[in-house]
């Protein structure tokens, strides 16, 4: 639950209002779509622009008057009804190992971005989302064309690093619902196919990664599947794959 797409705890800011050219480009697009037709075919929308543009400081008053810019949010009810899978680019990343490899002792699996799981525009007959997040200082603005959901595929140029992609679906398609400290978790089934590669921590334990080995070995489905570990550099902070050799 980021705060940043709730919308929680603003603070009103203490200097004046910008406005931004988007924000101005949408207000006389507004403008333009609002003259009568005998008007708006004499000219197109850049001549309108052009020309209302030498009044900017008038038009950024009216839109500084009406409202505050309003960014892009979801509540938090309309986030308990979503399912969001957050995965990542790159698998050498300590960061990442850090924070959601359990401290380098777990795995990290490859899926195949490429696959319809991800890429088809619905699944089990409801709308889904994949896509990149984008990182910046400026959270999206809610504008006429901008989607409901932006919110969640924006975040803080802080977490550049992570190169995240997200894929959204309604609960309703769920395959499984757990508990886990108290809040639903809703699991998505995916095709055995999808599965490129397993990457195994670079401190994960002996005995935890011979049972894995020994599952990878044993099932069918996964016997050919590429095994990697991570191992530290010896002179910097950054993590090398390399092939695990199979029995």
């Amino acid at each position: 639950m980021d705060p940043f797409v709730s919308n929680t705890a603003v603070k009103e800011s203490d200097e004046p209002i910008t406005v931004s050219d988007q924000e101005l480009s949408a207000e006389l697009k507004t403008d333009y779509d609002a003259l009568p037709e005998s008007l708006s075919s004499l000219m197109t929308f850049e001549y309108f622009k052009d020309q209302a543009l030498q009044k900017r400081e008038s038009i950024e008053t009216k839109i500084r008057q009406r409202s505050l810019p309003q960014t892009t949010s979801i509540s938090l009810k309309q986030q308990m009804n979503l399912t969001l899978l957050c995965l990542h680019k790159k698998a050498d990343n300590p960061a990442l190992w850090q924070h959601l490899g359990a401290n380098h002792q777990g795995m990290v699996i490859e899926l195949d971005q490429s696959h319809a799981f991800f890429t088809a525009p619905h699944y089990k007959g409801a709308s889904q989302i994949s896509r990149a997040v984008k990182y910046g200082s400026d959270r999206p603005l809610k504008l006429k064309d901008t989607h409901p959901m932006t919110s969640l595929f924006h975040r803080s140029g802080h977490f550049k690093s992570e190169q995240e992609w997200r894929v959204l679906r309604p609960v309703s398609v769920s395959d499984k619902k757990i508990q886990l400290n108290d809040l639903a978790v809703h699991l998505h089934k995916i095709p055995n196919n999808i599965i490129k590669s397993v990457t195994f921590g670079a401190a994960m334990t002996e005995t935890f990664k011979e049972t894995l080995m020994s599952l990878l070995n044993t099932d069918i489905r996964y016997r050919r599947l590429p095994i990697m570990e991570c191992r530290l550099d010896p002179a910097q902070f950054q993590l090398h794959r390399v092939p695990v050799e199979r029995n």
